[in-house]
This record gives structure tokens, sequence and C-alpha cells, in this order.
């Protein structure tokens, strides 16, 4: 057996590793959408701030491709922690090959002088918890994937919850924002951003993330790089001019019928004036002006998130599904 990198630029190897992760998605997953191997390219070349993960593939003696393995070290902030992926095709389980990739992965950790690991999986998938917690992992956390059907919604409540919103949030005025965006905005945006920290993350040992300038433009760069087209609507003070709240969606166009939601944030200091609400359900109708083939949105959160959770699915966001995260402990 021996791995070999995935190069974001041959197609090749972006296509096997993508038909054995939809292969094992059928299996574990069926909810979601297949991967698109140009889009998994995109996503190798730029991730999600210019500092994308590495995938391998692990293969056998005759060339095959039995799994795959994703490599993610953090390299701005959390420089302690390793995420990873271990993914063995169906036709290829209980042969010892997500054991030995698991011990490839905690060897990795330990090159690079890492101390945490980070292994994910269905929260009802009871054979791989145990797989993972007979290789030292301990369940730390647990995230929540649900979907809104746009067809689904019942617009009449939401227009309901938009009156509503309007008026506690009468000292806000929202923007509409589309990249690329200046400096002097995107440094106006750090602190909102920031606030993403304030999320719930269990018993995960994670320190919050580091938001700059630079990172800002990185992340809008590795945006555009995967061909995403990125909507921000932002809720500024009308007294003080500040950015108080700001939810993100991303379309891509190798999938335009679906979105997905970044970051939904609102600053502690303007908490209390329904912006969350607000802004979810404004960026559906700017959606609706501007993306009108959309079926469907994905949004996750942590599991224990209620109010963001309350938000969602005031709109007509429904459980999907919910996925525990392992975590594992280096000591010398």
């Amino acid at each position: 057996m021996r791995l070999v990198a995935v190069d974001p630029h041959d197609l090749t190897a972006v296509t096997a590793s993508v038909e054995l992760l939809n292969a094992a998605q059928l299996v574990d997953d069926p909810d979601d959408h297949p991967g698109i191997p140009e889009l998994a390219a995109r996503w190798l070349e730029f991730g999600w701030d210019l500092d994308p993960e590495t995938r391998y593939l692990y293969v056998n003696a005759e060339g095959q491709a039995v799994a795959v393995l994703e490599v993610d070290l953090p390299r701005r902030d959390n420089l302690h922690l390793v995420w990873g992926s271990v993914v063995v095709h169906p036709e290829h389980r209980r042969r010892g090959h997500g054991t030995a990739l698991v011990a490839e992965l905690v060897r990795r950790a330990r090159e690079a002088g890492r101390t945490t690991i980070w292994l994910g999986t269905a929260e009802d998938d009871l054979g791989s918890r145990a797989f993972l917690e007979a290789n030292g992992f301990h369940y730390a956390s647990h995230d929540a994937r649900r979907k809104q059907v746009l067809s689904e919604v019942d617009s009449t409540a939401v227009d309901a919850l938009h009156t509503k919103a309007v008026e506690a949030a009468a000292d806000y005025v929202l923007e509409r924002l589309e990249p690329p965006h200046s400096d002097e905005l995107l440094a106006q945006l750090v602190e909102v951003t920031e606030a993403i920290n304030d999320a719930p993350m269990g018993d995960l040992t994670f320190e919050d993330e580091v938001f700059d300038v630079a990172r800002l433009r990185d992340i809008e760069t590795a945006r555009e790089g995967r061909g995403d087209r990125i909507y921000r609507l932002a809720a500024r003070h009308r007294e003080t001019g500040g950015i108080g709240g700001h939810t993100l969606v991303v379309v891509n166009q190798l999938r335009p019928e679906h979105a997905g939601q970044g970051d939904t944030a609102v600053h502690r200091d303007h908490r209390g004036h329904r912006l969350g609400l607000l802004l979810k359900i404004e960026m559906m109708r700017w959606l609706a002006e501007t993306e009108p083939q959309v079926t469907s949105i994905s949004t996750w959160n942590h599991a224990d998130n209620r109010y963001m959770i309350d938000v969602n699915e005031a709109i007509g966001y429904r459980l999907s599904r919910v996925f525990a995260m392992y975590e594992r402990t280096l000591t010398d």
C-alpha cells in the first residue's frame, strides 16, 4: 500500500478521489450532494483561505485506490491541531486500511509537532464511533447540518417574522455587499467576523480563530478561485456607523441550484435586536432576485447553538443529520 498526493491540477487523480468519496457517501451520508471533480480540484487548490488541506489516495499493489486520507494543518492559528479525514471505499472496509491511515495521521501529526487530532463521523454511525474510540479518540463535540428547501418555506410566516425583526432592528440599516471589498470595508468586517468565536465548540481543544484584513482578503480570493458567487449582507448601526452583524451565502457556478450558508454572526455589543433573523430573511429575498434557480440552502451549526438553530428553523431549515467530532491528544 502507498499514499499518493492528489495534485489539484491532475484531474484524473482528483476524479479518482471524488469517485471513491461519492461511493462512500452513498452508504454513509446519502442526503449530501455528491462531489464534483472540478469543484474538488478548486477546493484542493484554494481551500477556504488559500491554505488548503492535502488529499491522498491510498493505493494497493494493483494501483487501485481503496481509501482517501485528508490532512489539514492550520497555519494561522490553532497550531496544535491536525484536522483529518479517513474514508475507506465500502468494498474495502474491515481490512485494516482505516487503522493504517489513522496511524499515518498520528505519525504526521507528531512529525509536524501537533498535539491534537480531530476526526469526524455521523453521530448515528455507531460502528465508526467505536472504531475511533478503539484508536484512542474521545467524543468532544457535535455539529448539525440543516437544509432549507425554498419551495417548502412558509412565506407568510417568514414575512411576519421579517416585520417583527425590522421593528426590533430600527437602529440599523442593511447593506448588500459584493466583492471585491476595499481594505477599509474588510477592516470594518474583522470585528464582526471574529464574533463567530463566541459560538459553542463543545469540549474540543480549540483556540479562537484569528482574523485580520489579510485573512479576509485571502478568504475572498479563495472563494473567487473556487468559482463562488458571494453575497454578503451587513447590518450597520445608524448612529455609530459600526457593523453589528453580517451574513454570507455563496452559490457556485458548478452547482448553481444549491447555495451554501457561510458565517452569520452578530457582535456581542449588538445582540438583542433580531439582527441574525433579519439578515437571513433579507438574504433569502436577495437570492430570490439574483439567483432564482437556487432551490435549497445548507447551513451548519454547533448542535448546542440554540439561538442560531431557532432562527434557522423559524425560516424553514430542517435537520438533515448530526455529526460527531472526536479528538485525540498526543503525548510523548
